[in-house]
């Protein structure tokens, strides 16, 4: 049995090749080798994304999602849990994936995490039940993103604050408070690109026509 130091290690060294394949084959020896280790929580989830965005096997990401969602890691089985309820949603599985995705949504301190389930919700209660339920999602979501902006106004998370207040200058656009959605993209973009990045930057600008 491979030392997990050095499995990650030769994790390290296959994705700095962007060696697909290699993750691959050294996530699975870490699931095999070293089980109970956050590490395997991880790669469980990151196998899924792979099997979901590269190989399309649906079915087969659910699995290791599923996986990762047992040990309740607070950062990769929130990340799992989510993704799961996506692919829940696309099999079919409506009642089950709002299920999942519940469970990440509200959580006693707003995460990335949590807003990213309240869209899901958010989209799938327009498309079940329609406007009315959707507005009434984003609501909370909206309420988590300004959590998340106050949190983010110090120190180094700039970049990060930048992309919730475009994300909560979009959502309010969406609720149709347009000066709120104004204000918040306004300040978004006196961050400017040096701290938002080029891509985003743009985005904040594009959403301010």
């Amino acid at each position: 049995m491979a030392e997990l130091d050095l499995l990650l290690k030769d994790l390290a060294d296959v994705d700095a090749k962007r060696d697909l394949d290699g993750l691959r084959r050294v996530r699975e020896q870490i699931i095999a080798e070293h089980s109970d280790s956050d590490s395997a929580v991880e790669a469980s989830y990151k196998i899924g994304l792979d099997l979901l965005f590269r190989q399309r096997d649906l079915q087969g990401a659910v699995e290791y999602f599923e996986s990762a969602t047992k040990r309740r890691h607070p950062f990769w089985s929130a990340a799992a849990r989510t993704s799961l309820g996506l692919c829940y949603f696309h099999q079919g599985r409506v009642q089950k994936a709002l299920f999942e995705l519940r469970k990440v949504a509200y959580p006693a301190v707003a995460t990335a995490h949590s807003v990213t389930a309240l869209a899901f919700i958010e989209n799938i209660a327009e498309a079940q039940g329609g406007p009315e339920e959707g507005r009434r999602v984003r609501k909370d979501r909206i309420k988590q993103l300004q959590q998340l902006v106050d949190s983010h106004e110090h120190g180094d998370a700039a970049s990060e604050r930048g992309f919730y207040l475009y994300s909560l200058g979009l959502a309010l656009k969406d609720q149709g408070d347009s000066d709120g959605a104004r204000a918040a993209l306004e300040d978004a973009q006196q961050l400017g690109p040096e701290v938002l990045g080029d891509d985003l930057f743009r985005s904040v600008v594009a959403a301010l026509d």
